[in-house]
């Protein structure tokens, strides 16, 4: 299926999210995926970013996970769906996820029909530690890998690796949390205080990310490739270290050409040629939060985000 017949098929209610789309002269993949990033479940409180104060934005939802499960009816297994991570955002929950799963029984059990592939993000990566310490993960997975021919294509990874306030695997991103933590706590008096303190973190975090992708503020020799999207360089030499098989990864050389991650809530399609006549892509596909109702597709060789409604 091609982006223009699935945009096709939404009669409407499927639109390309700012222009946002491209094409490979290789093939991406061989099947239609849908990446749905960030949605922070909590339980409908008034911090729940999911709906926002807005209770149709769970109906609106769930019309998305109607109409993908129509098209998988068709398509069978030649649609994949992929939530890219923070499906839950255990870092302001009040409870254990059966609040949640309370809360989202519809939510949750439709989009349990797609059978999915999670990906694991720093504000849910609790439930997966705790879900591999019982021998099963449920389909959680630290990344995700498809292939075309036999040889992996699209890396799938959440984005809080390349993040230096958030890679929970640095003491940069323990500190990073911990700060979230409050942050989150402090909503429960005011729903609002994310928005009021998030320029100020954003500025920190900026910087932060400006360090991590190895550039100075002063001189940066990629500053417009920054601006576009502060994780390309990060997403480039990892595709470029699997591509030479220099990873732990159960697999040998590997031949990607697209990173898809959630992570920053901010929908962006970069492009960067290197090694020759080789382009490397990033797809950004934004959030499901606050509005946003965002989501990646890859089909063939086209890439887009598109929103839904």
């Amino acid at each position: 299926m091609t982006l223009q017949e699935f945009l096709a098929r939404g009669e409407g209610k499927i639109t390309i999210f700012k222009k946002l789309k491209a094409a490979s002269t290789v093939d991406l993949s061989e099947k239609l995926l849908i990446c749905v990033p960030d949605m922070h479940l909590l339980e409908k409180g008034p911090n729940d970013d999911f709906i926002d104060s807005r209770p149709e934005y769970e109906q609106r939802f769930l019309d998305f996970l109607y109409f993908l499960q129509d098209l998988r009816a068709e398509l069978r297994e030649s649609i994949v769906v992929i939530q890219i991570g923070d499906l839950y955002d255990l870092w302001q929950a009040r409870g254990n996820t059966n609040l949640i799963h309370g809360a989202y029984t519809n939510v949750l059990g439709n989009l349990e029909k797609l059978d999915p592939i999670y990906i694991i993000g720093n504000h849910d990566i609790d439930l997966f530690d705790w879900y591999k310490k019982q021998g099963h993960t449920f389909n959680r997975r630290w990344r995700w890998l498809s292939s075309v021919d036999g040889k992996p294509r699209i890396l799938f990874e959440h984005g809080f690796q390349a993040d230096f306030a958030n890679n929970q695997s640095s003491w940069s991103g323990a500190i990073g949390r911990e700060i979230s933590r409050m942050v989150g706590y402090m909503e429960y008096l005011d729903p609002d205080i994310d928005v009021i303190l998030g320029g100020a973190w954003d500025s920190v975090s900026r910087m932060f990310n400006i360090y991590n992708a190895g550039l100075s503020p002063r001189r940066n020799p990629d500053r417009d490739q920054f601006h576009q999207h502060e994780y390309t360089k990060y997403y480039i030499e990892r595709m470029q270290k699997y591509n030479k098989g220099d990873t732990e990864d159960p697999h040998g050389p590997a031949d990607l050409y697209l990173t898809v991650i959630g992570h920053t809530h901010t929908s962006r399609l970069v492009s960067k040629p290197v090694e020759g006549d080789k382009t490397f892509y990033l797809l950004d596909c934004g959030s499901w939060v606050n509005g946003g109702h965002e989501f990646g597709v890859v089909t063939g060789k086209e890439v887009a985000v598109c929103q839904w409604g």
